[in-house]
């Protein structure tokens, strides 16, 4: 018969587990309970990341989206209005055609594919376009920058030396072609050090459009970037700003010479004015359209820590959205603003609508009229020409046949018939050719 301590120690050891089966019981239902609170979060999560993700990707399509279609419209009408008239083959036109192409390269070249390196997990457009969109990204920002200096230098010289003589066409074409070649040269770093690489993708490998600089890699794309920044926005805007600081001064200090009148000063203050507020708003949105992305390549190349921002963030894709958005300014901010321009934006319209539509007309002493507005507007015409050749000529009104009436309607679209000489309400006021005191 077994002793009594024995007994004893059996039944403790029962206790003990009993005991701690309970206790694994309870800890298994922790365990269990703890892996589904974690497979609900995870799920959570996940949902969340995605449903964060679709309301991004649309919000870039349509932010990136607008900027297109404002940039391509804008810039393309420059570029028409320009090329189409002849009367605007002009040195500073020539700069401003030449931005607005370089814009719209930026815009057809760029934009699409940064949209689509965005919302694709891959680069499937191959290697000789992962090598062109970057090059042809820089050579459009260097392009766009080097014509805003030129634009800029052309001013200053046109308003502080108005005795000297203005560039002319074929110097400013040569001009304009060292500004690409040296923009060509600036972008090859970006073209030639740009290729299709597998990267770590979350959980897979994937075939990405990145940069692969020569060793040592790290200093290599910091002194390119320094480089880059000082080329392309530090040295540019500094002229500008100078360029366009002077010719403030000399607009503000300049008298208003040859207005005769109160009316005319007033008008020359207010023309004044509004000269030097367009020039303080092309330095304005050049910096600050520029800076904000040369601050976060600074940030991300020189600080490792920071390389979390890099390339493919949210944070990458909004600055850069601010800086290719100045080709959505730059037309109107240099034609727009301008009156001159825009009176030859409407007469191309209103050239190309008269082409369109062939209204029915009424003939009327040999004459077609095509509508009434036009009939009055002609009639209104014949009547001051006539009043203002009344003292050289002693035709009377009644007596102009047919034959002459279509003589001065001819003669109107080609010459002035009107001689502001021999009318009262104009002053004689005497100007010097060589002076332009407008901004082009």
């Amino acid at each position: 018969m077994p002793d009594k301590h024995f007994m004893e120690t059996i039944e403790d050891f029962m206790k003990i587990f009993k005991n701690n089966s309970q206790n694994l019981s309870a800890a298994h239902a922790f365990i269990l309970h703890t892996a589904n609170l974690t497979g609900n979060s995870s799920s959570n999560t996940n949902e969340h990341n995605e449903s964060g993700d679709i309301i991004r990707n649309v919000l870039l399509v349509l932010a990136y989206g607008t900027l297109t279609f404002i940039s391509l419209f804008g810039n393309s009408i420059v570029c028409y209005v320009i090329i189409r008239n002849k009367r605007m083959y002009t040195v500073t036109n020539f700069f401003i055609a030449n931005m607005a192409m370089s814009d719209l390269l930026l815009t057809c070249f760029n934009v699409p594919f940064n949209i689509a390196r965005n919302l694709m997990t891959e680069w499937p457009f191959g290697d000789f376009l992962c090598h062109f969109v970057n090059l042809s990204l820089m050579v459009s920002v260097y392009v766009s920058t080097f014509t805003l200096t030129s634009i800029a230098l052309d001013r200053q010289r046109v308003i502080l030396y108005p005795l000297k003589p203005r560039i002319t066409k074929p110097v400013g074409l040569g001009i304009l072609a060292v500004i690409w070649i040296v923009a060509i040269l600036f972008s090859l770093p970006y073209g030639i050090y740009n290729k299709v690489q597998s990267v770590n993708w979350l959980t897979k490998n994937v075939r990405r459009c990145r940069q692969s600089f020569p060793e040592p890699a790290e200093l290599f794309e910091q002194c390119l970037t320094l480089i880059t920044i000082i080329l392309q926005y530090i040295i540019p805007l500094t002229i500008i700003a100078v360029s366009y600081g002077r010719i403030v001064k000399k607009l503000w200090l300049r008298s208003s010479l040859g207005a005769v009148t109160q009316q005319q000063q007033v008008l020359h203050a207010r023309a004044k004015r509004k000269s030097i507020k367009l020039l303080i708003t092309v330095v304005v949105v050049f910096g600050l359209c520029w800076m904000p992305i040369n601050l976060y390549h600074l940030l991300t190349d020189f600080h490792p820590n920071a390389a979390i921002f890099h390339y493919d963030s949210t944070t990458f894709f909004i600055l850069h959205w601010i800086a290719i958005s100045s080709t959505c300014y730059n037309p109107f901010v240099y034609c727009w603003l301008n009156e001159t321009f825009r009176a030859e934006v409407k007469s191309c319209f209103a050239c190309c609508k008269r082409h369109r539509r062939v209204h029915p007309g009424v003939e009327i002493d040999g004459i077609l009229l095509r509508s009434d507005k036009l009939n009055s507007y002609r009639s209104k015409t014949f009547t001051s020409m006539v009043r203002s050749t009344s003292n050289f000529s002693s035709i009377k009104i009644h007596k102009i046949d047919k034959s002459e009436r279509e003589q001065a309607f001819l003669a109107r679209d080609s010459t002035h018939l009107i001689e502001r000489d021999t009318s009262p309400a104009a002053p004689m006021i005497k100007t010097d050719d060589n002076q332009n005191s407008t901004l082009q």
